[in-house]
């Protein structure tokens, strides 16, 4: 398989950039209003008359809209493309907000909530779904982290500039101008977004299956149901703390002014430069330890919040910070399960599945965020004691997500290898990423996978031929990349008689090869390769999806 030639002229192109950026945008939008009730949380106690518990209801029942939108938004954005459902997304929030400016009643608070968490649920599935249309594949695992991390903007923008205008002005102009900049997005989206590069054709025949069954093959793949919990266990962390009680904890619990509670969702957000692209790399280059990788990336959470909980008194300043930087790791942390639902999920699904596994991280947060407003209520309200005791609940959602993503790690192993996937063990991977942190921006820059030799594999073509490969690993789309690493000085005869195994590998339906992916020792090397198998292909007027890459930089 290879690109259109429409594609190809587009992939990585400064329209493409546009294009991402747009996406961005719409995401930067949807997390400012998702954010906007926690920062307005204490006021709205006062404005609607109720307790904490209820309070905490608001954003429950946004959540669990969005958690529940999440399939049937993937769908949508399969079928309709990213321009039309993320257009009608930021219209949706545009509506919830103008509601919610100039509500006093409860229950039309509560469908203002429920407005957002609809719009907000068609925004971040549908701005990934467009990378893999315009850029690279080795882009995208950074692109995904990029994407969630600048989107978290939107947060500090509640943080910041929302608190100010709501101290300032109050409820009604600061909700309406959210409402406003909703509107402004919707109208620039639909104007300049496209999903596909020109001349692109649609890939789908024939009529879209039904939800129930799209669900069922996303379900039916192993590979999906890790995806989800590693969202659950990593993701609901920054959930719980930016969506709403983060404030409240901050300002009423531990007695901190405003400005140190601003200061520190800004560390939250400027902490994720370097750690999200940091994340997607390592989730690209080793993507047979994406499970551990998600471990440790929560445990960097999990760790700051029980040295806060059991710290005498109230803790510092210094451990609310690194408190911060941890959760910037571990939002980032739940997006590998999006690298892992595009390896095993064909591409028609990759909405639906990114959907499910969005599902996770929302359905713990969401239940987390109501029963610690209900311990707030049966311990008395906003005291340091009573956050302390409700905050400790989010470690038995933590331990859930854990099992779970450790028991579905077992069931998506075995079925590797019976593919023929060999797991590379952790402290082998850890030790070859320690010796290229220095190379990590370079990869993203020029888009490869670099490490060493990983064994060798004896493959069997349909014609009982044997060809060796240095390993398989989870490609795209449901198939395998196969790694080589050609022989020094390989001559050019060698090169024309390998683009022929390359191709007899793809080709081979039992061996579920995708892709093919050469490592070589050297960025001359490289060049030269790259040449020799373009040319050979173009002799052959054969089609291969190939990437050659430098290794051991």
């Amino acid at each position: 398989m290879t690109l259109p030639p429409a594609q190809s002229q587009y992939l990585d192109s400064p329209r493409a950039w546009l294009m991402w950026a747009l996406g961005l945008l719409a995401y930067v939008a949807a997390v400012m209003q998702r954010t906007s009730f926690g920062v307005a949380g204490v006021l709205a106690t006062e404005r609607f008359a109720v307790g904490a518990s209820v309070v905490s209801l608001f954003v429950v029942v946004q959540l669990l809209t969005y958690a529940a939108m999440q399939v049937p938004a993937g769908v949508l954005v399969d079928r309709f493309g990213t321009r039309i459902v993320v257009s009608c997304g930021a219209a949706l929030m545009f509506l919830g907000q103008l509601d919610l400016a100039f509500s006093t009643s409860l229950v039309s608070a509560l469908i203002a909530r429920v407005l957002v968490g609809a719009g907000d649920a068609m925004t971040f599935t549908a701005v990934l779904r467009i990378l893999p249309s315009w850029f690279s594949a080795g882009r995208i695992p950074v692109l995904n982290q990029l994407t969630g991390m600048i989107g978290q903007g939107g947060q500090l923008l509640s943080s910041i500039p929302f608190a100010a205008l709501l101290a300032t002005v109050g409820w009604t102009p600061s909700f309406l101008t959210l409402g406003i900049a909703s509107a402004v997005v919707a109208a620039v989206l639909a104007t300049l977004l496209r999903n596909t590069p020109p001349g692109t054709a649609r890939t789908d025949a024939g009529p879209p299956p039904e939800i129930r069954t799209q669900l069922a093959e996303v379900l039916r793949e192993p590979a999906s149901r890790l995806a989800f919990w590693i969202h659950w266990m990593s993701g609901f962390w920054p959930m719980v703390f930016a969506a709403m009680w983060g404030y409240p904890f901050l300002i009423n619990g531990l007695g901190y002014p405003q400005p140190v509670a601003s200061g520190l969702f800004t560390v939250l957000v400027l902490a994720g430069a370097p750690l999200a692209p940091l994340v997607g790399v390592l989730s690209r280059r080793a993507p047979l330890q994406r499970t551990n990788l998600a471990l440790i990336v929560s445990s960097m959470c999990a760790v700051p919040w029980l040295a806060i909980l059991l710290w005498p008194g109230v803790a510092p300043v210094w451990l609310l910070v690194v408190l911060m930087i941890g959760m910037a790791a571990s939002g980032p942390g739940s997006g590998i399960g999006f690298d892992i639902v595009r390896a095993a999920n064909p591409l028609r699904h990759i909405g639906t599945a990114s959907g499910m596994i969005i599902v996770g991280g929302f359905f713990a947060a969401l239940v987390n965020i109501w029963v610690i407003g209900i311990v707030l209520d049966l311990l008395g309200g906003y005291s340091l004691d009573a956050f302390k005791w409700a905050m400790s609940t989010q470690f038995l959602f933590w331990t859930i997500g854990v099992v779970g993503a450790y028991t579905a790690r077992a069931r998506t192993r075995r079925r590797d290898r019976e593919r023929g996937v060999r797991h590379t063990p952790l402290l082998t991977v850890l030790r070859r990423e320690v010796s290229n942190l220095l190379v990590e921006w370079h990869i993203f820059r020029s888009p490869a996978s670099v490490g060493g030799t990983t064994g060798t594999l004896q493959l069997t073509l349909d014609d009982e031929r044997t060809v060796d490969v240095a390993a398989l690993i989870p490609g795209t789309a449901g198939r395998l990349a196969a790694i080589d690493v050609p022989p020094p000085g390989a001559t050019d005869e060698w090169w024309r008689a390998r683009v022929g195994d390359y191709l007899d590998l793809v080709a081979t339906e039992d061996l579920e090869i995708g892709s093919i992916e050469v490592r070589c020792a050297d960025s001359p090397t490289t060049a030269r390769v790259r040449a020799l198998v373009a040319g050979e292909l173009a002799r052959r007027d054969a089609g291969l999806t190939y990437e050659v890459v430098t290794r051991g930089h």
